[in-house]
């Protein structure tokens, strides 16, 4: 019979390897940045278009932010951040 695992087991059991664990802390990383860039929009109450305007990003580019599809720059981060009086805190823990 074959045994079954969820998904924390796995990643837990996956972690050990070093090259698994650089990766899936990466992407821990990318997920929070898009989730607060996300969270930050919403709170404010504008869109992604106005977010772009704002920032003087693309549009597209806040698009894939917050879907977690693009490698984020701290200067992009940065400049979103001070187009909406927003400080940028990045903190080594």
């Amino acid at each position: 019979m074959k045994k079954s695992y969820d998904l924390d087991e796995y990643v837990a059991g996956q972690l050990n390897d070093p090259e698994f664990k650089r990766e899936y802390d990466k992407a821990d990383r990318e997920i929070v940045a898009a989730l607060a860039v996300k969270n930050l929009r919403e709170e404010m109450g504008i869109s992604q278009r106005e977010l772009a305007q704002v920032s003087g990003t693309a549009q597209s580019t806040i698009v894939r932010i917050e879907n977690g599809n693009l490698d984020l720059k701290l200067s992009t981060l940065q400049k979103i951040a001070q187009s909406v009086g927003k400080e940028l805190e990045i903190r080594l823990v």
